[in-house]
């Protein structure tokens, strides 16, 4: 299963891997947007933050007098579309398309000779209403080393997470990643992740 999930997201990959500047044009003259300037990318699914152990982006309520550091966030009906690092956009573009059943998050940046390629892909998978599985995958030409890591969801009877299921490998296929459970309880509003991985043998 984890390999069908892999040739998936390669394919994905190097479908959008030169569209950098066609994606670009399509979201300049988007009318009627909203923009958030915050001091990370914006998560593009939930708990995207605490899963991977990194602190929330910080929301600014206003666009800050210094481009050090920021990302502009760009949304259409309150969906995220465009984001990029508000100094230099080859320090990190990134675009999402909504389709049927999946959402997809393209990161360009800019390699050694300056031009702008993709470097990661997520792949947002959903059953009806709720997410079955993320994809992720993220390739650097300049060392020739890939990461993939899959997320399977479970869920309670009130379609409120469960479990998620993390496997993958680290820059190569051969460093393949112990197994990553997450765990969520419920607890008077509040959402608790656990988190639990499987020793190598």
């Amino acid at each position: 299963m984890i390999e069908k999930d892999y040739e998936m997201i390669v394919k994905i990959f190097e479908e959008y891997s030169s569209s950098y500047n066609v994606l670009l044009h399509q979201v300049e003259d988007v009318e009627n947007e909203t923009i958030i300037w915050s001091n990370s990318y914006l998560e593009i699914y939930p708990y995207q933050y605490e899963l991977d152990q990194l602190p929330k982006p910080k929301i600014y309520k206003k666009e800050p007098k210094s481009k050090e550091g920021i990302v502009v966030n760009k949304l259409k009906n309150n969906e995220l579309y465009f984001s990029y690092d508000a100094e230099n956009k080859g320090w990190g573009s990134s675009f999402i398309i909504n389709e049927t059943e999946k959402k997809i998050c393209l990161r360009f940046r800019s390699n050694r000779a300056g031009e702008m390629v993709l470097s990661q892909v997520y792949c947002i998978l959903y059953e009806g209403s709720v997410i079955e599985k993320i994809l992720f995958y993220t390739k650097d030409d300049d060392v020739d080393e890939e990461t993939f890591m899959v997320d399977r969801y479970s869920y309670n009877d009130n379609l409120t997470a469960h479990t998620i299921i993390r496997d993958g490998f680290f820059e190569e296929k051969i460093k393949i990643l112990s197994t990553r459970t997450f765990r969520f309880e419920y607890v008077n509003g509040d959402v608790l992740i656990y988190s639990k991985q499987l020793k190598k043998i």
